[in-house]
């Protein structure tokens, strides 16, 4: 227990706020079924394409202008799923999602997993103005690797009323 953990739950209880702030924002209601043999890339397009500003304004990210793209594997940084840069003066940020071919799982799960790293990503932009050390980096991962399945753990409750959720995906149910 010392002194080693003391940063990784300093960074966690510094971003419980954004837990909080999370928690009451607007859920998009879920609209028509997904189109009949719609090919796996096209269908992940969209669906990235939905939950992105879903998703920001769940964090209060409405301001920035934060474009989406999806990425082959071999375009991404080995054992990454994603990225995200950003200019912070213009509020702009670009998100890399890997695409399809990068997967070897059913759609579901593809689309699942897509939606993790799209609120990753999303997060490590609202932590953006916080200092890091590099010696630091990997603690700020673990954190928000947790406030990640934290904030998508409290969506999937939403779920049972009908909204947008990481149980019903919005491009599944098109």
């Amino acid at each position: 227990m010392g002194f080693t953990r003391l940063p990784r739950l300093s960074l966690l209880f510094s971003t419980l706020l954004l837990i909080s702030l999370a928690s009451g924002a607007h859920a998009q209601q879920i609209s028509s079924p997904a189109s009949a043999g719609e090919d796996p890339q096209s269908l992940a397009n969209r669906y990235v394409h939905e939950i992105l500003p879903y998703w920001q304004h769940r964090l209060q990210l409405d301001e920035w202008d934060v474009h989406i793209l999806l990425s082959r594997p071999q375009d991404l940084r080995p054992g990454t799923l994603g990225n995200i840069h950003w200019d912070r003066d213009k509020k702009a940020a670009t998100i890399r999602v890997m695409d399809s071919s990068g997967y070897h799982t059913d759609l579901v799960a593809m689309l699942k997993d897509m939606q993790v790293t799209v609120v990753h990503e999303l997060v490590h932009l609202e932590l953006a103005s916080l200092p890091v050390a590099e010696a630091d980096r990997s603690n700020q991962e673990f954190a928000i690797d947790h406030l990640t399945d934290a904030l998508l753990a409290a969506d999937e409750g939403r779920a049972a009323s009908g909204f947008l959720s990481v149980a019903n995906p919005p491009a599944l149910s098109r």
